[in-house]
């Protein structure tokens, strides 16, 4: 899903308000969005593994979505070049074919359910934000839900039913993040006013973490109830995406800036815990920081796939795999513009979307 600094760049594109508060202005996504270099510790091949497959159409992706066995996917696009808005599209052979469904919205972030029943997408039409949606037929049909907010990010416990969302900005202090036991039928507000960036899930939606632009890393462990900030990990950071393990112990988080990044923020790096959020630490597997956009996790937290971007540069970044919980990185794909990456439960089947560029897929594991 596209956190914060891709949202500030590329809302400045396509001439939309601003998802920060204030009058704060939206730039270029991707600026200055860190070196390409090669990989980590033990080195990397660049197209290592690129067995990446283009899909689909020319779109202003911005965040995709896989049931467990990598066969149903679920993309969504923020625009449709001519700023009206993106659709939703779905497949159910594994990207090969894409069936265009939903309304016309700028949407932001999808998740599904293990089976790829039940999605659910939010989206952040214009300066006033937008809604919630569900569906509870593979994306056949939708029904607008919560309330109207910034919304940033979406994640789905694996049968669907529990659901939590983040809002990045009600003008101010930040925005909150909402949690729904009814497969978002009914929204509670909960944990504390950031600028939340991105949410992931555990499988039984019990053990959840959450990430913030230029604030903290928290995490839940009673499906929202209560959330702890995960001091060990940097508390002022451009935090872009997370992901969580099946079981909720294995968690992942990127950073986006990076060397020369927006705002001269520091940042850019790859950060991991294995005890559900309680300590956090920084892989040796890429010294160089990049703009980080997405991450991705397998079911046992073992395999990881992360995208970066480069927007402004014409070359693009690339995709990273790692094999070993992110202690060592495979350079992967080609040059692109990366905004969303989704992997299978077993990380055999990947597929990652590109801002104003393709879906691309991969039926190879994680080397």
């Amino acid at each position: 899903m596209l956190g914060t600094f891709w949202r500030v760049a590329i809302a400045g594109l396509l001439g939309i308000g601003t998802i920060g508060c204030g009058n704060s202005s939206n730039g270029s996504q991707g600026a200055g969005a860190g070196n390409t270099g090669t990989g980590g510790t033990g080195g990397s091949s660049p197209m290592a593994g690129a067995d990446w497959t283009q899909r689909g159409t020319s779109q202003r992706w911005s965040s995709v979505a896989s049931s467990a066995d990598g066969t149903k996917l679920v993309a969504v696009a923020l625009d449709d070049g001519a700023n009206n808005g993106g659709y939703i599209y779905t497949s159910v052979d594994s990207g090969v074919t894409w069936t265009q469904t939903g309304t016309q919205r700028q949407w932001l972030s999808v998740a599904s359910s293990a089976d790829g029943s039940k999605l659910v997408a939010v989206d952040n039409y214009g300066n006033s934000g937008g809604y919630i949606y569900t569906s509870v037929d593979s994306g056949v049909t939708w029904t607008q839900t919560g309330t109207k907010q910034r919304w940033t990010s979406v994640a789905s416990s694996a049968d669907g039913a529990k659901l939590v969302a983040a809002e990045n900005c009600v003008c101010g202090a930040g925005g909150y993040i909402y949690v729904s036991a009814d497969s978002g039928v009914t929204w509670t507000q909960t944990g504390t006013q950031q600028r939340w960036t991105s949410v992931a899930s555990s499988a039984d939606g019990t053990k959840l973490v959450a990430a913030a632009n230029l604030g903290a890393i928290s995490t839940s462990l009673d499906s929202g109830v209560t959330w702890t900030m995960d001091t060990s990990a940097p508390t002022y950071a451009p935090w872009e995406s997370v992901a969580s393990s099946a079981d909720g112990t294995k968690l992942v988080a990127v950073e986006a800036s990076g060397e020369g990044g927006d705002f001269a923020i520091p940042g850019g790096y790859v950060f991991e815990s294995a005890d559900s959020g309680a300590t956090w630490t920084q892989p040796e597997g890429l010294p160089t920081s990049r703009y980080w956009t997405a991450v991705a996790s397998s079911a046992d937290g073992t395999k990881l796939v992360g995208v970066t971007a480069n927007c402004l540069n014409p070359g693009g970044d690339y995709i990273y795999t790692s094999a070993d919980s992110g202690r060592t990185w495979t350079r992967t794909g080609t040059p692109q513009c990366w905004a969303a990456v989704a992997s299978s439960a077993d990380a055999t089947r990947l597929v990652a979307v590109a801002f104003g560029g393709y879906i691309y897929t991969s039926t190879s594991s994680v080397p």
